[in-house]
């Protein structure tokens, strides 16, 4: 703000400088050329060091606009003193820059003061005949009275137009404010609506899954429950079966294991999670769930460590869906890692909310497969299908908590569960 006004007042004031001093050595000589220069040459250094170095805010912050208005009208008057002779200093309009620099950084009430001291300070160095001598009197007065209203006309305009653009600028920045305020609020809104519309393309693929896993499952169970103790009966029944025989009735039976599986999966995505929530001590159920998998992580040689408080953190949860859910992600991590790795798995409280994170060291997940991850059939895995952890995010929904992913800084994922610590409101 102080730029755009300062910038050409400071031309103005260094233009006026520049024209007396040039006049100055025009017309005059001698001795008085000397005392008036040295004058002049003390007012410009003082002009050039401050107008040149420092903006008005930064002499107004440090609060030394008023010393630095009284030095310039001391250097100014000096400069009139000495060019004063017979008659008035013709230098009289030296007195308009410390004007300007208080119409431009000052009230009215202070630019008004700065014009009357500077009149009575011009006033005060008026050779005394002129007010002694009726005739100078008469012919002089009225040119000391313009002089006098023209350091308050120059004064109050200076003074008139910094104040417009002073409150112009100050609407700029008022409006600025509000348009970045806008923004951010407008930006905040569209990554609302971009993970509404995501929760909804995601429930909407449940809800169709749901319906489609319904309708197949009676269908494709009773088969597969008759082809397999067709099987099982065949095998029975032939003792002389060869070795490459057994082995394919075995890849069979295998078969049917794994479709009896991925059945499963379906038909619980068929029946909406419909938590009986109790209240339950969160760090004594994660503990339970690490002792379930530390046999499988000894067996893979990934060590398993755990950050979880000494109290308990209640929460109000479905025990048997989110033990179905920790599972779920602990055994991801698990299938993640390699022998060496580590699985972390951290609990801490924040903004009424039970945070569990499940930081595994392997190698991660792509960026690009990071928005999908808890897509229904999204897998990277060999023979996965993709409903792990899309059923893992469900139950965790349902129980009015978030499920998140993020790739760690160095190496691995973390799954981030938080779960509310307030009970359900009871209707």
């Amino acid at each position: 703000m102080e730029q755009v006004q300062f910038k050409p007042i400071s031309r103005i004031k260094t233009f006026l400088l520049i024209v007396l001093l040039t006049v100055l050595f025009l017309f005059n000589s001698g001795a008085d050329l000397v005392y008036e220069s040295c004058a002049f040459s003390l007012l410009v250094g003082y002009h050039f060091f401050t107008d040149l170095r420092f903006s008005g805010d930064q002499i107004r912050s440090a609060g030394l606009m008023l010393p630095h208005l009284a030095v310039y009208l001391s250097l100014c008057t000096l400069v009139v003193w000495v060019t004063t002779e017979d008659a008035e200093s013709a230098y009289w309009v030296i007195y308009l820059l410390p004007i300007a620099v208080a119409a431009a950084n000052l009230s009215l009430k202070a630019t008004l003061a700065t014009c009357s001291v500077a009149t009575l300070l011009f006033a005060s160095l008026v050779p005394h005949r002129l007010y002694s001598d009726p005739t100078a009197r008469r012919e002089e007065l009225p040119e000391l009275m313009v002089f006098a209203l023209t350091f308050f006309l120059v004064g109050v305009l200076i003074q008139s137009f910094s104040e417009q653009h002073r409150r112009q600028l100050e609407v700029e920045v008022q409006l600025n404010e509000k348009l970045h305020r806008q923004k951010t609020e407008q930006e905040e809104s569209l990554a609302r609506l971009e993970k509404a519309e995501e929760t909804l393309r995601r429930r909407e693929r449940l809800a169709a899954l749901g319906e489609m896993a319904a309708g197949i499952a009676h269908e494709i169970r009773n088969p597969l429950g008759v082809v397999t103790s067709s099987v099982q009966l065949l095998e029975s029944r032939l003792p002389d079966l060869k070795d490459n025989q057994r082995r394919l009735l075995q890849i069979i039976l295998e078969e049917i294991g794994r479709m009896n599986r991925l059945i499963g999966d379906f038909l619980r995505f068929s029946r909406p999670a419909q938590p009986h929530l109790v209240e339950t001590d969160l760090a004594a159920f994660l503990r339970d769930r690490l002792d379930q998998i530390a046999p499988m992580a000894a067996e893979a040689g990934v060590e398993i460590r755990q950050e979880l408080p000494g109290q308990p953190v209640p929460v109000w949860i479905d025990g048997e869906l989110m033990q179905q859910a920790f599972l779920n992600l602990l055994l991801n991590a698990l299938e993640a890692s390699e022998k060496g790795d580590s699985l972390l798995v951290g609990l801490d409280l924040r903004n009424d909310q039970a945070v569990t994170a499940i930081r595994d060291s392997g190698g991660g997940i792509a960026a690009e497969d990071l928005p999908l991850i808890f897509n229904p059939f999204f897998t990277t895995k060999e023979g996965g299908t993709g409903l792990g952890l899309a059923n893992a995010h469900r139950i965790i929904e349902s129980h009015n908590g978030q499920l998140t992913v993020a790739a760690n800084p160095d190496r691995g994922t973390t799954f981030t569960v938080k779960l509310p610590l307030q009970p359900p409101d009871q209707e």
